[in-house]
């Protein structure tokens, strides 16, 4: 099996000859050294960070790190601009991130032209994989703005000679069907639930062998979302773990399809105890943490993601000596209670009802009763004309879900009836699809079975 690209990248981008002198103890060593120009940067020139470091001065090892506080979603709502590291004449590109507390204050995530040039690198590297010169490639991301994540890696692949058409978000699945089934590309690149809305689209049937392979990039991508797309377009389905504040990308799947090897000389990752915040040994799931190596607009040092992950302890199958990260376990904050001890998270859903045939996306909803209970309901997209069977297939599998029947065995919980979106829903990769509502709901809400 072919060695992931990235041990060859990953040596040339901290000054090494060639991918045999990689080691570990080399890669942390440069890591270190990266950390502390990092916190040097930041501590001078950042007025958050200033404050926050106070007279902290250098790591002498990786594990001083631990001393260090997080920075969280609410420092960047509450302190953007005070993160910035340098002028805000030198920020090319600000991302602005709608925030999920009461306050609807959004996140800024600020970006200079060496940060953008540093993503466009690992795209490059993490797609070279299954691509080459003269190959054409299908990009399913937004792509108005010049800096935005499709021209991004449209502009990566350019230099190894490698052509994108930037579609932009899947509005019209239909659309992106009847193009793929007339034209061949060696790739697709885009957001799971969208692309599997492409995949189970009725409107044209994709020939064998128009695809080469597939790109799903998210933080969480469902494993029966991507057997899916496999299965159907008989291609490699990839996935690329990759989330705004990170610049985009933090780590790509080789073809061992087996964790995610990371962008090492950029960032560098830790695994957490949610709850204590120590940090965890390769084999236990927590949060992930990431500090920036190379960003100089704004710094993230110890940034919590609230993704779930851990890191593998065993070598990867390709070959690579570098460390892996899982698959992504859903967030940190992303369990909802259903009752007593009781709580369901989206990845259990998902894992359950993506492998039924008719489904494109769905949206859980907790409703507050007037009795104490709580109602559970699913909004539903489904594919065109499996509409009936699909809702029938949902209504079956919910019950077999071992938290939705032991609530509602306790009486804690009612399953409400699978209704049909009105149009399509949320396309963003990071659009909020459990929710709880907390305004008062009708008490016939009571009679749903």
């Amino acid at each position: 099996m072919q060695i992931s690209p990235l041990d060859a990248w990953v040596a040339d981008q901290i000054g090494l000859v060639g991918r045999q002198d990689l080691s570990i103890q080399v890669l942390r060593d440069y890591q270190r050294a990266r950390l502390n120009v990092t916190l040097e940067h930041a501590a001078l020139n950042s007025p958050f960070y200033r404050q926050r470091l106070g007279t902290f001065q250098s790591l002498s090892a990786l594990d001083d790190l631990k001393q260090l506080p997080f920075t969280t979603s609410t420092d960047l709502v509450e302190q953007g601009l005070q993160m910035l590291a340098v002028s805000q004449g030198e920020i090319e590109r600000i991302v602005t991130l709608r925030s999920s507390g009461t306050t609807g204050q959004p996140k800024r995530i600020y970006f200079t032209r060496s940060d953008l040039e540093r993503t466009r690198a690992f795209f490059r590297c993490g797609m070279s994989q299954m691509l080459k010169a003269g190959d054409r490639v299908l990009v399913l991301l937004p792509g108005e703005l010049q800096d935005s994540a499709g021209r991004l890696l449209a502009d990566a692949l350019q230099v190894a000679g490698i052509d994108s058409e930037v579609f932009g978000l899947v509005n019209d699945p239909g659309k992106v069907a009847a193009l793929l089934a007339s034209q061949p590309f060696a790739c697709v690149v885009g957001i799971p639930t969208q692309v599997l809305g492409v995949v189970r689209h009725p409107v044209a049937a994709v020939p064998y062998g128009h695809i080469g392979s597939v790109f799903l990039t998210s933080d969480y991508v469902p494993s029966a979302l991507v057997k899916e797309v496999r299965r159907i377009w008989n291609c490699p389905a990839i996935n690329h773990y990759g989330m705004t504040e990170l610049g985009l990308t933090g780590g790509v799947e080789c073809q061992a399809l087996s964790g995610y090897h990371l962008r090492e000389p950029d960032l560098f990752f830790e695994v957490i105890d949610p709850l204590t915040g120590s940090v965890l040994p390769a084999g236990e799931m927590g949060e992930v943490v990431v500090t920036t190596l190379t960003r100089t607009g704004m710094p993230l040092i110890r940034y919590r993601t609230g993704d779930l992950a851990r890191f593998l302890p065993d070598p990867c199958p390709c070959g690579s000596c570098l460390p892996r990260l899982s698959k992504l376990q859903g967030r940190r904050t992303g369990q909802v209670d259903i009752g007593g001890p009781l709580k369901i998270a989206m990845p259990e859903l998902d894992e359950a009802l993506f492998s039924l045939s008719g489904l494109i996306n769905f949206r859980a909803t907790l409703l507050p009763l007037a009795s104490g209970k709580k109602a559970f309901q699913l909004i539903v997209e489904t594919r065109q004309g499996a509409e009936r069977q699909t809702i029938a297939g949902i209504d079956r599998r919910l019950p077999t879900l071992p938290a939705l029947r032991a609530a509602v065995a306790a009486g804690n919980l009612v399953l409400g009836s699978t209704l049909l979106a009105d149009e399509p829903l949320a396309v963003s990769a990071t659009a909020k699809r459990m929710i709880e509502k907390q305004e008062k709901e009708y008490a016939s809400l009571e009679t749903i079975d």
